[in-house]
Formats: C-alpha cells, structure tokens, sequence
C-alpha cells in the first residue's frame, strides 16, 4: 500500500514526520480534509493565513492541497 505525508504548509513546510499508508489518491485527499478541518477545530487562528495541508506520495509528489481556508 502506498505511503502519503500531510504537511502543513504557507510560505514554509511544517512536515509531517511519519505518513499513513492508504490505498489510493483519493483516500489520502480525505484523509488531508480531515486534518485541516481537526487543524481549524484545534488551532481557530490558523483561519485565513493561507495555510493548506499539502498531500505527498512515498516518492515526494505532490497528489494535492486542501486549503484550511475553504473549510468551516
């Protein structure tokens, strides 16, 4: 099972230490809006800096962005 990494990121990469293996793109994109929205519950100051989590497969391309910004 491929392994995807989560970071969030604005003009800087806080990277995610571990991953997760999942089975596919599209479940590692809702594993990335579950994330941003837990990051907005946790951390509400984090709303409308243009932060995003940024979803990376094991070989460090980028599968996508879930901004922090359109999630409420």
């Amino acid at each position: 099972m491929p392994r995807y990494h989560f970071d969030l990121v604005d003009s800087k990469t806080v990277a995610d230490e571990g991953g997760a293996e999942l089975p596919d793109d599209i479940q590692a994109l809702d594993v990335a809006e579950e994330i941003a929205t837990r990051l907005l519950k946790e951390r509400p100051e984090l709303e409308g800096r243009n932060f995003s989590i940024l979803v990376t497969d094991q070989d460090g391309e980028e599968i996508g962005r879930v901004p922090l910004d359109v999630l409420h």
